[in-house]
């Protein structure tokens, strides 16, 4: 999805998909994807309405993501929630400090957001 979402609102082909995603794996010197294997997932995801076939110049079959990273990304986190931590949201950022290698400054930006939101919370009481 991440390939798809990347194009600025441009509808992508398979191959465009192809590229991006082995340009990336090249970098990190891992085996290329052949155009069959991308254009299974592309027809999954499709079939799983995350994107929709749209028109383009030519014979090859165009795809627009049907809905933006950000509202996929609440939908997983929240299903992340609910299936694993029963509803918890507090595990998930635990882990995700614990396991993650952040800066001092990505850690700061945290501070500073959580400090926000009890700023937020006790203005609303």
């Amino acid at each position: 999805m991440s390939a798809i979402w990347d194009a600025d609102d441009q509808p992508v082909c398979v191959r465009d998909v192809m590229d991006t995603i082995n340009a990336t794996r090249k970098r990190l010197r891992q085996k290329q994807l052949a155009y069959n294997t991308v254009q299974t997932v592309v027809t999954l995801l499709k079939r799983k309405k995350a994107v929709r076939q749209v028109p383009g110049p030519g014979r090859a079959h165009y795809f627009a993501p049907c809905f933006s990273r950000e509202e996929a990304s609440k939908q997983w986190l929240s299903d992340l929630s609910n299936r694993v931590f029963g509803g918890q949201v507090t595990p998930i950022i635990h882990q995700l400090i614990e396991n993650a290698d952040l800066s001092t400054d990505e850690l700061a930006e945290l501070r500073n957001w959580v400090d926000s939101k009890l700023k937020d919370n006790q203005s609303e009481k």
